[in-house]
């Protein structure tokens, strides 16, 4: 299993799902409850036929994680290691803007483990990716606490904005591409805009 499929494994579990990997077809299959409710392969996610509402809700929340998990996972696997007394071995930078800085460190049985740090302020460390990211932004200015939602309520947000554009069979075609636009707002600001442009890569070991 790659890093990705690793995490996934771990992390469906969060949702009260259940998680095979299939090793033949390199894939991840997901089930709720008993039922079989997606395949995940090549960082994609497939939806099973025939749904409840429950489950497919489920589904969304599956898809939002894979999403989620692909960004670090990816930026982990570029990450350039990083060397400072005090800290575990095996950690490399996935983000770094001015003097703020973010590193991962990954463990097959743990999954990942995240320290945010910057030129004033004491490493801290996350286990959750969410809770470092946020802590990330602040520090290095993208985002400014006093501003944006936090963190679980940009996530409540995307989330009913996400199922009313999938779900809601009544709506206009401009309404539609107007929730889809907002849905990609929201998740810009979930994310940070670590990937927009703003983040610098780590060029040399600290």
């Amino acid at each position: 299993m790659n890093y990705f499929e690793n995490e996934i494994m771990r992390r469906v579990k969060e949702l009260d799902c259940s998680a095979v990997y299939k090793e033949r077809e390199s894939g991840v299959s997901v089930t709720y409850d008993g039922v079989h409710i997606a395949e995940i392969r090549g960082g994609k996610v497939e939806q099973k036929p025939i749904l409840s509402s429950e489950e497919h809700e489920k589904f969304l929340h599956i898809k939002r994680l894979c999403a989620n998990v692909s960004n670090y996972c990816a930026a982990y696997e570029n990450g350039e290691s990083i060397n400072i007394p005090n800290f575990s071995d095996g950690y490399r930078i996935i983000y770094q803007v001015g003097g703020a800085k973010m590193a991962a460190r990954f463990d097959r049985k743990s999954g990942f483990e995240f320290v945010v740090w910057s030129d004033e302020e004491y490493p801290c460390f996350f286990a959750s990716y969410d809770k470092a990211r946020e802590k990330f932004a602040i520090l290095s200015g993208l985002a400014d606490r006093e501003k944006i939602f936090d963190n679980e309520e940009l996530e409540a947000l995307y989330y009913c904005v996400y199922v009313v554009s999938e779900m809601n069979d009544t709506l206009t075609d401009d309404m539609t591409e107007l929730l889809k636009n907002l849905v990609k707002k929201l998740d810009i600001a979930i994310s940070k805009n670590l990937s927009a442009g703003k983040v610098e890569k780590y060029e040399s070991a600290v």
